[in-house]
């Protein structure tokens, strides 16, 4: 016993932060263990760091395991799985190792110690919970990775998109390939349609359908993937959330393309007219178009570092010049001459606000007869009024932005009409295009320790529509998290199981009461949001994740019956084998003709006083051998042997006519359930004797 606490004492566990900075007052040198709760730390290199304690390091040595999760200085190692050895001396970090590597850890461990007791000055030093160059490698690699990963996971969207969109508006450019769309601005409304429709006419145009839509920029960016002209962002970005007016537009064949028949419309349409004269003027004149552009102006707030000199807000622009003009109105008073006292009073106190010396405000109020003994600090209240003039000059500036608006807009090429078919006249494309895919529903991450997933699979059994997916993984963070089995059959089968595993739902939020159901069992983790849950969704389950289906338990039981009923009967037909019988036997045991062909009569078969041939005697508790592959009961003593004996079995209404042989009065007859042996030598003599 004293031994095995001679051991415990060789490495400290550390638990919290109040242990961890009273281990890092020890002398000499600290070689720290950092772990995991659910990884635990390293145990197959305890004996060398032990073995080094003891021959050569003593009290020089140090060693202790950190559990990171509980320690604020650790944190960055939290549900790290490499194993990470921490040496501190002197209460800062001076080198770090990860991995497994023993003789590498060796090596280091002896380095280190050599320099502490050797007290060697450190040239660099690290506080404990700052990042190392080798982990600040490591952030940048995994930094790299992770925007490589999302770059990738982007890009695969977006060709999964692309690809969808060109397999849309290649199906509506094959059906409709006369049509087109024009999109409105915002101050084009309903109300005017009659005057856009003066120029359709001219064109051979037929308007189909018009709607009044509420648009987003995500449409507009569909909408854009194939145009050569698209809206600018700034268009864009005006128009999000905007009710925008769309026509639908049937162009004749004979007309031209598409594109350049709507192009000449949009023309038409925001181009001065001329007017013939009429009674207000003689000649002719001038009319401004049908529509016009329109200018939106909104302010906006300068970044730092900005400089904005063409356009200031109003509001800054005001305030600068009421300082200019209170500036100039100082100037002239205190050049003009003084009209009277209080106007020398006046002009006095404001240049004394901006120009005038301490000692000629003084003297000014001197001569003024005011009593200069009063308790006021003069500097005080010009500093407070420079500060208040500080302030308002520290604040930020607004520039005023312009943002012009087109009153109609027209793709240039027939693809990108099409998509806006397909984003906004659905209506038009339901008898050739079927209906886009069910989008999935928002949904959350929710992890939980996979010692409780029988209780946690039943809940989600009752609403197994809400948990689309479900996994057994190593941990909860979807950066580092392996799948270890896709269903709870799997994962109880597999031989390698650890308290650290978890089982991951991807749970729906919409209309769903699963989360409530799933939060008594004290989830490890949880999305913060929609957003989130769908960035770690893709990471636990991605796209070709394959949900692996469970067994009911009924059906695993039934499966298991019928699994042991066919090995009972299969050693049941083994324990009733019967011996391989010798050629004579096989031979006198011979199967009768077939039944085609007419058997002798019964006495050529066996002659009066002769018994027939024995079969083998069958083993106790064995079936005997039944003649043409059947079992066939002896006939009773005395009896002929019936047509039945030679010809095969005889026909089912006959065998139930006969009676059985009685059992009772023939002790050596067989037991109900056994095949009854053939007739004995003794059977002759007795059919003699009657």
């Amino acid at each position: 016993m004293a031994k095995k606490g001679g051991v415990q004492q060789l490495q400290a566990d550390l638990q919290n932060d109040v242990d961890f900075k009273k281990f890092l007052e020890r002398p000499g040198l600290l070689v720290l263990d950092v772990y995991s709760e659910w990884c635990g730390p390293c145990l197959g290199m305890v004996g060398g760091l032990r073995k080094i304690k003891l021959e050569m390091g003593g009290d020089n040595l140090q060693l202790a395991i950190c559990k990171s999760d509980t320690i604020t200085a650790l944190r960055r190692f939290h549900k790290r799985s490499e194993p990470t050895w921490l040496f501190v001396t002197g209460g800062r970090a001076v080198n770090i190792m990860f991995g497994t590597d023993v003789p590498k850890l060796m090596a280091l461990l002896n380095k280190e110690l050599e320099k502490t007791l050797q007290k060697a000055p450190r040239t660099v030093t690290y506080a404990v919970n700052e990042l190392q160059p080798i982990e600040v490698e490591q952030l940048r690699v995994k930094t790299e990775i992770a925007e490589r990963v999302q770059r990738i996971e982007r890009e695969a969207k977006l060709k999964k998109q692309t690809d969808y969109l060109t397999f849309v508006t290649d199906a509506i450019l094959a059906n409709l390939p006369d049509i087109g769309v024009t999109v409105f601005g915002p101050h084009v409304n309903r109300d005017m349609f009659k005057k856009l429709q003066e120029p359709a006419e001219a064109l051979k145009m037929q308007c189909k359908d018009r709607k009044v839509i509420q648009v987003t920029a995500e449409q507009f960016e569909s909408v854009n993937f194939a145009c050569k002209n698209p809206l600018p962002p700034d268009v864009i970005e005006q128009l999000d959330g905007k009710e925008l007016l769309m026509c639908f537009w049937k162009i004749d064949e004979g007309a031209g393309p598409v594109p350049n028949v709507l192009t000449a419309y949009a023309k038409e349409l925001t181009k001065e007219r001329v007017a013939p004269p009429n009674e207000e003027f003689n000649k002719e004149h001038p009319i401004p178009p049908i529509i016009a552009p329109m200018k939106i102006k909104f302010e906006v707030e300068l970044a730092e570092g900005e400089e904005w000199v063409e356009e200031i807000s109003s509001e800054e622009e005001a305030k600068k010049n009421k300082h200019a003009k209170i500036k100039s109105i100082i100037n002239v008073q205190q050049e003009a001459p003084a009209a009277d006292d209080n106007a020398d009073l006046d002009g006095e106190e404001e240049g004394s606000e901006e120009e005038t010396p301490e000692q000629d405000v003084r003297q000014s109020l001197a001569n003024l007869g005011i009593d200069l003994a009063l308790d006021l600090d003069f500097n005080d209240q010009v500093e407070e009024e420079e500060e208040v003039v500080e302030e308002v000059i520290v604040k930020p500036k607004f520039r005023t932005k312009t943002v012009k608006m087109p009153p109609i807009w027209v793709p240039n090429n027939r693809r990108t009409h099409a998509a806006l078919v397909y984003m906004f006249f659905r209506n038009q494309t339901t008898g050739f295009l079927p209906p886009d895919p069910t989008p999935e529903p928002p949904h959350v991450i929710m992890a939980f320790e996979a010692s409780k997933r029988q209780e946690i699979m039943n809940a989600v059994e009752r609403q197994r529509s809400d948990v689309p997916s479900y996994g057994y993984f190593t941990t909860d963070d979807p950066a580092e998290a392996t799948l270890l089995a896709s269903s709870t059959d799997r994962y109880n089968k597999s031989v390698e199981q650890s308290p650290s595993d978890m089982i991951v739902l991807k749970v729906s939020k919409v209309q769903s009461n699963m989360m409530l159901s799933l939060v008594v069992f004290a989830p490890t983790y949880v999305s913060p949001n929609v957003t989130a849950g769908r960035e770690e969704a893709l990471k636990f389950f991605p796209e070709d994740y394959k949900q692996q289906p469970e067994v009911p338990e009924k059906e695993e039981e039934d499966k298991t019956k019928k699994k042991k009923k066919s090995k009972k009967t299969e050693d049941t037909r083994e324990s009733h084998d019967v011996p391989e019988p010798s050629p004579e036997k096989v031979e006198a045991a011979a199967p009768p003709p077939p039944p085609q062909a007419e058997a002798p009569p019964p006495e050529a078969q066996a002659p009066a006083g002769e018994a027939p041939a024995p079969a083998a005697p069958p083993a106790e508790g064995e079936a005997a051998p039944a003649e043409g592959g059947t079992a066939a009961a002896a006939p009773a003593d005395g009896a002929e042997p019936g047509p039945e004996s030679a010809e095969g079995p005889a026909p089912t209404e006959a065998a139930e006519e006969a009676p059985p042989p009685a059992a009772e009065e023939d002790p050596q007859a067989p037991t109900e359930g056994t095949t009854p042996a053939p007739a004995t030598e003794a059977a002759p003599e007795d059919a003699a004797a009657e």
